[in-house]
């Protein structure tokens, strides 16, 4: 083989995993900076999590139109026009005056990061065998999760340049992968290319028809958002607040400790991609992490008195487990490879709703449980974070259960399978 033509598919994946992890960056960013928007705006709780939320809503709704764009244009050209915008948004953020400003660009942002995860296994889908799709797509949730473990270093640039300079440092970030991603990312090997189809949009519309009645597929969904809202719910907005409550620690320790859920995720990215692919099964690891998400989230949040090492094994568990939503997105693949796109963007979509949804309803239940509302997070005790943190158990049932419904998808594929 060729060393050139052997590196140049990692070159391109490895330019598209740089937009996911500054995608992951910006989702965490408001849980460091949750004190400094607070203060600068003046914001409750909600308006926290709706600051945060905003981002999820534009990922949420654009994942299935961007499924659609990269499955028919490719993913190249969308890439670059998406970087550049995700660059615009993060300077307009670093410069909001008002919390309205601010979820106006937080949109923009989400928008333009809905591109990076799809966009991303989109080429790999395109670069390498599928054998090698499952332990891509760990890689590319990996990738991901380097981004969201990045809170110390975040809140550390923070407390030096303060949060709008280091917010439009990220910016300038973006505007360089642009012409990275312009200069050297190709939509697929020119021997890949084939003819149009006769009538492409008709066999689309047939092929997407029978994805969206196909049960397995919103089975497959339900796991993917509920076993993995933790890494939005606590590790993006609520979760330094919650340790610096539980063990009395400023900002940058508590966000370093917060690190070991995207640090457990890392791992279990690398290894639940690479076990699907060697077992060839996707259901018995996807089980595995159901329970284990579940065990370790109830420790974490439960178990009494749990001193700080227990408390970040505990929290390296968590984000293990819950990362095998990653093998969902290969079941997404398998079940309609030719519509891998529409069929990863439906699941994000779904777990992007989620999501979103998932950081006011713990803000909320904060909110209720304020007895100062002017203190901000500061008149909230432990118990009172412990108690709007619970749904996330009851989430991590859901994805239990929804991998115990789930069937085989590399074995028994579904009756329209050969069609898709």
């Amino acid at each position: 083989m060729n060393p050139k033509s052997a590196f140049l598919p990692w070159t391109i994946w490895s330019l598209a995993a740089v937009f996911v992890v500054l995608n992951y960056v910006q989702q965490v960013v408001p849980n460091i900076i949750a004190t400094d928007l607070s203060r600068a705006f003046a914001a409750n709780e909600s308006t926290l999590g709706n600051i945060a939320a905003c981002y999820f809503y534009a990922y949420a709704i654009l994942q299935i139109p961007v499924g659609l764009i990269v499955d028919r244009f490719g993913t190249r050209r969308p890439l670059v026009l998406a970087i550049l915008v995700a660059a615009v948004g993060t300077f307009a953020f670093g410069r909001a005056e008002n919390a309205e400003r601010a979820e106006l660009a937080r949109l923009f942002m989400g928008a333009s990061a809905a591109f990076s995860f799809i966009g991303c296994l989109k080429l790999a889908q395109m670069w390498f065998p599928p054998s090698r799709f499952s332990t891509l797509a760990g890689l590319t949730n990996t990738a991901g999760m380097l981004g969201a473990a990045s809170g110390a270093p975040v809140a550390v640039l923070v407390k030096v340049i303060g949060w709008r300079a280091s917010v439009t440092w990220m910016g300038g970030t973006e505007l360089l992968l642009a012409g990275l991603v312009l200069a050297v990312v190709r939509d697929q090997p020119a021997a890949n290319i084939e003819p149009a189809a006769a009538n492409p949009s008709a066999a689309n519309t047939d092929r997407i028809t029978g994805l969206l009645a196909n049960p397995q597929v919103w089975i497959n969904a339900v796991y993917a958002t509920s076993i993995s809202l933790v890494f939005v719910a606590f590790g993006g907005l609520w979760g330094t607040s919650y340790i610096q409550k539980v063990y009395q620690l400023d900002t940058v320790a508590a966000a370093g400790i917060g690190a070991f859920l995207f640090v457990g995720g890392i791992a279990g990215s690398l290894f639940f991609g690479w076990f699907s692919d060697y077992l060839r099964r996707r259901k018995p690891p996807m089980v595995l992490a159901g329970a284990g998400a579940l065990a370790s989230l109830a420790g974490l949040l439960y178990l009494p008195g749990l001193p700080l090492p227990g408390f970040e094994a505990a929290l390296f568990l968590v984000g293990f487990f819950s990362s095998a939503n990653i093998v969902s997105y290969a079941v997404a693949r398998d079940l309609y490879p030719r519509l891998a796109g529409f069929s990863i963007g439906l699941l994000s979509t779904c777990y992007f709703a989620g999501s979103a949804a998932s950081q006011p309803l713990v803000g909320r239940l904060l909110e209720q449980r304020n007895p100062a509302p002017n203190a901000g997070l500061t008149a909230l005790t432990a118990g009172d974070f412990r108690l709007a943190l619970s749904p996330l158990v009851l989430f991590a049932l859901v994805g239990l259960i929804a991998s115990l419904l789930l069937k085989e998808t590399t074995n028994s594929p579904p009756p329209d399978h050969r069609t898709a």
